[in-house]
């Protein structure tokens, strides 16, 4: 566990937010910072970057003090990082730089020791921890999804309990964590539906995994029935070409459902449209599907990045540009 070595104050808001409210936060923060109260009159600060950073424990109670006379509500946030040196109260028209701490005439543009512009930096860490933010909340977004269909399969199992044969063919296949809850029966081989993904045995070839974020359409029942009529044709398309081994690619396939399989054609439709994958970075499903050199990648059209797109443990991993 990390030690706290420090504190950060974050802005909340402020206990009266009308223009005397506003004045008095200008006030006390040119007094604390010695920046100019003019650039705290025209920009509330974000209470996502601190307003004041890694204070030692007495330096950080006295400008809570200060804050909460003001009227200023403050979140305080423990931190590892070391404290910086409190070089005494600040003159009048003075500031400390943001990147080392020197101090600087509060009218100046950039440092003069490290020669940091002082608003590119302070924009530049604001976007650095609002980026951070939103990764996190993307990957806790997902890991929720996923949590969400393992219950869904779960509860599908009570009602329906699987037998245990039903996965014999395919225990070297399934992950950790992954729950199968329907095994079907068809001419080419047998199909296993899991909370991720959809295994199923190809006519003369092997098993192929295809998570069902990877299907843009399901068609039970429809085309051309080739065989018996007590067999049912199950097509999946793909939002883009599947790489099936050993080496072909292809934009649907289908299976012929014996007669008992075709009793869950509705559960099959619902989660043919389980969707797990979304964009790592913002967060968003705004996704484009493309599969380069037999493999699968999509882009979120949303925020231009990038993802590979793992077709056994079904998850879609940002891709880190060289």
């Amino acid at each position: 566990m990390a030690e706290f070595l420090s504190y950060d104050i974050h802005l909340l808001g402020l206990r009266d937010a009308s223009k005397s409210g506003r004045h008095r936060f200008a006030a006390t923060m040119e007094r604390l910072t010695g920046r100019s109260r003019d650039e705290f009159d025209d920009v509330f600060p974000s209470s996502v970057l601190p307003i004041f950073q890694a204070l030692d424990k007495e330096r950080a109670q006295k400008i809570v003090d200060s804050l909460g006379i003001a009227g200023i509500l403050i979140e305080i946030r423990p931190s590892a990082r070391a404290p910086i040196e409190d070089e005494g109260e600040l003159d009048p028209g003075t500031r400390h730089c943001p990147a080392c701490n020197a101090v600087q005439p509060a009218v100046a543009v950039e440092c003069s020791r490290c020669g940091v512009v002082f608003k590119k930096y302070e924009r530049e860490q604001l976007l650095r921890m609002q980026k951070d933010h939103t990764l996190e909340q993307a990957m806790i977004k997902a890991i929720q999804l996923r949590e969400e269909w393992t219950q869904r399969a779960n509860k599908y199992l009570e009602s329906r309990p699987l037998k245990p044969e039903s996965t014999k063919d395919f225990k070297t296949l399934l992950v950790q964590d992954e729950v199968p809850f329907l095994r079907l029966e068809s001419e080419e081989g047998p199909l296993l539906l899991t909370s991720r993904r959809l295994l199923a045995k190809t006519a003369g070839g092997p098993f192929v995994s295809i998570p069902f974020e990877m299907i843009a359409d399901v068609d039970v029942g429809g085309g051309p029935i080739t065989t018996k009529k007590s067999k049912t044709r199950l097509q999946l398309n793909f939002h883009t070409a599947m790489p099936v081994p050993p080496d072909q690619v292809v934009p649907k396939m289908a299976w012929h459902l014996d007669k008992d399989s075709m009793f869950f054609k509705e559960v099959v439709m619902d989660w043919g449209y389980a969707r797990n994958f979304i964009c790592g970075s913002c967060g968003e499903r705004d996704l484009q599907y493309r599969t380069e050199n037999r493999k699968v990648y999509f882009r979120c059209m949303h925020c231009a990045t990038d993802h590979d797109v793992d077709l056994v443990e079904c998850i879609a991993v940002p891709r880190i540009s060289e």
